[in-house]
């Protein structure tokens, strides 16, 4: 499947390299406004003009952009923070496991691909998946995530990240993706839509913490996209994973623009 660009699409394993900002001007913005959280962007196996869209909808939010190539080494000293744009297939996803600040979970990610598509990849730390590369799905996948830019998380919040998982109900097993992770629940998406009972069991697994698995109780559904209250409280491994991811972003704080 290829990548989706507007109503267009780039072939799965053809690298598009971007091209317009990564050069002097985008470095001259960068160094004359400090007062801007600063990120750089690298895409993997995506159009150069989603890169741009994406870069535009971050520079929204004053969240300065450098687009940079695959394979560049980033800033040592913490300057930036780390974005990327993979395509969930084969090639992109092999690529994407060998720049060790993603591997980690040292960046934001954002997926796109099918459902079906990152069922296949779990677990490699994916933030927001979009399925079609529209500026209005970019737009609301930033929103989701640039609040992790500025630390400004609270136990209450939620994290979006996407991963495999599996929902027991005592009678069968359904597999989706998790959608966002707290400390008092979840919201999942099923690959289908179906009565649940009063309780059920959330298996999943994260980057950097063993397989995790709980019971919780649907709160709200809107068709196959379910919230879950968690019946007892977060495991310590759980809790240790909220608490510092933000934190293993390397972020810088954001000073609000005047």
């Amino acid at each position: 499947m290829g990548t989706q660009s507007n109503g267009g699409s780039t072939a799965a394993g053809t690298s598009v390299q971007p091209t317009g900002r990564n050069d002097t001007h985008s470095s001259a913005l960068i160094a004359e406004k400090k007062d801007h959280q600063q990120l750089k962007l690298v895409g993997i196996d995506i159009a150069a003009d989603i890169l741009r869209i994406f870069a535009s909808c971050f520079e929204r939010r004053n969240i300065l952009v450098m687009i940079e190539r695959p394979g560049e080494e980033p800033q040592q000293n913490g300057e930036f923070v780390s974005a990327c744009a993979v395509a969930i297939n084969s090639n992109a996803v092999a690529s994407f496991k060998s720049m060790p600040r993603f591997a980690d979970g040292r960046g934001l990610t954002f997926g796109i691909g099918s459902e079906q598509q990152m069922l296949t990849f779990p677990n490699i730390g994916v933030n927001v998946l979009l399925d079609e590369c529209t500026e209005s799905n970019i737009h609301a996948a930033i929103d989701k995530t640039a609040p992790l830019l500025g630390r400004n998380m609270t136990p209450h919040d939620r994290i979006p990240i996407v991963t495999r998982m599996s929902l027991d109900t005592g009678t069968v097993s359904l597999n989706g993706l998790t959608l966002n992770l707290g400390h008092g629940g979840m919201a999942v998406r099923l690959r289908r839509a179906t009565d649940l009972p009063r309780r059920v069991r959330i298996t999943w697994s994260l980057q950097g913490a063993n397989q995790i698995s709980l019971e919780a109780t649907p709160r709200w559904h809107s068709g196959r996209t379910v919230g879950l209250q968690y019946v007892s409280a977060a495991p310590d491994a759980l809790k240790k994973w909220l608490r510092t991811y933000s934190v293993r972003l390397a972020v810088t704080p954001v000073i609000p623009h005047r």
